[in-house]
């Protein structure tokens, strides 16, 4: 066998050929069927120094050659068919699903190598930033997001003075956008993680949550309803029950609340046994050990995969049939005309989070 520095390499153009031919729209492998050669090399665009038989046809038999070679077989990849042209084979239509694979792997390897030279300029361009980075932050945002995102700064931009500012105080007075959001106005802080809904310019989204119900195992059992593979707990069956939740003055509460309100309980009115706590992590901790039934963002629950999700809160069913949960939709707000090296460093990071909870590897940290 050949060792790998003797195999000849497929350029781009002549991997879209081969392709194009296998993949060809109504192509059963019969002769005759699918594009033909000629076909293949105009549509939908010419190819790079392929632009008729002759010049694609030592690809063709390059491809055939060295497929002869490895399974030592005759290969034949096209045949003519008479006076309608030349087509495939069915060897030719079996290569398709390899071709496919091959094509996305070189895709994938030039997104990354691209990526990496992006890195590489940044990591030079910002020891040129030497201002540091501050990021205001509520519990849940680091512990579900921004705490990866200071993991990352330090693997990738360890010289960026970044900062992360965990903010306990979440009281909000009736007009008060919570401390973060002042301190942020006031250029404290180069960015923060909000809720899309509340700003008017559009934000891209970095990740979502959901309410959970949180409590003793088998109290949650005999709560919950099961739609597919979603656990769900309607809020109408929570009325009776002793909720642990966070203190009135909080954005938390301030939801829970509205979504009770929108199931018709008003959870302030002292039908619903109330017992309030600042730390989330108290919360949920009292919650799992039957002090209560504690509502509570995904932020801080669905951390550590799949084995410690707890029920999603219920909020009705929809016109499919399907369970409705509120959601929320978090974005990343930065200062306007933030694009120092530190800040795109920053954006890089995030990018690469995003793409994580894309694919389902989430961003927390906490457990």
């Amino acid at each position: 066998m050949q060792v790998p520095g003797q195999i000849p390499e497929l350029s781009d153009d002549e991997l879209e050929l081969l392709r194009r031919l296998a993949e060809a729209p109504g192509a059963d492998g019969l002769p005759g069927t699918g594009t033909s050669f000629t076909e293949a090399l105009r549509n939908p665009k010419p190819l790079d120094g392929m632009s008729t038989k002759a010049l694609a046809r030592p690809t063709i038999n390059k491809a055939a050659r060295e497929l002869g070679q490895l399974t030592g077989t005759d290969v034949t990849l096209l045949q003519p068919d008479g006076r309608r042209g030349t087509f495939a084979t069915s060897e030719c239509h079996a290569l398709s699903c390899a071709l496919a694979a091959v094509a996305r792997e070189r895709e994938r390897v030039r997104v990354e190598a691209m990526r990496r030279r992006q890195l590489e300029w940044l990591q030079l361009a910002s020891c040129l930033d030497n201002k540091p980075l501050r990021i205001g932050s509520y519990q849940a945002h680091a512990e579900r997001f921004l705490a990866m995102a200071g993991e990352l700064m330090a693997q990738y931009f360890p010289w960026i003075d970044f900062r992360i500012v965990v903010e306990k105080n979440r009281q909000r007075s009736e007009h008060s956008r919570g401390v973060i959001r002042e301190s942020f106005d006031e250029g404290r802080y180069d960015a923060m993680l909000v809720p899309r809904d509340s700003e008017k310019r559009h934000l891209d989204v970095v990740y979502s949550y959901s309410f959970r119900v949180v409590g003793a195992t088998e109290r949650l059992r005999e709560l919950k309803d099961k739609y597919g593979v979603i656990d769900v707990i309607d809020i109408h069956k929570l009325c009776g029950e002793k909720l642990l939740v966070g203190p009135s003055s909080s954005s938390s509460r301030q939801r829970v609340r509205a979504l009770f309100r929108d199931a018709g309980v008003d959870i302030e009115d002292g039908s619903v046994e109330l017992i309030e706590d600042a730390n989330p992590s108290s919360l949920r901790i009292r919650a799992q050990t039957g002090e209560g039934l504690a509502i509570m963002s995904d932020e801080y629950t669905a951390v550590g995969g799949s084995r410690r999700d707890f029920p999603y809160l219920g909020l009705g069913l929809m016109d499919n049939e399907r369970p409705r949960v509120h959601v929320v939709e978090m974005g990343l707000l930065t200062q306007a005309g933030a694009d120092k090296p530190r800040h795109k460093a920053f954006n890089f990071v995030i990018e690469e989070l995003v793409a994580r909870e894309k694919v389902h590897a989430r961003a927390a940290a906490l457990d």
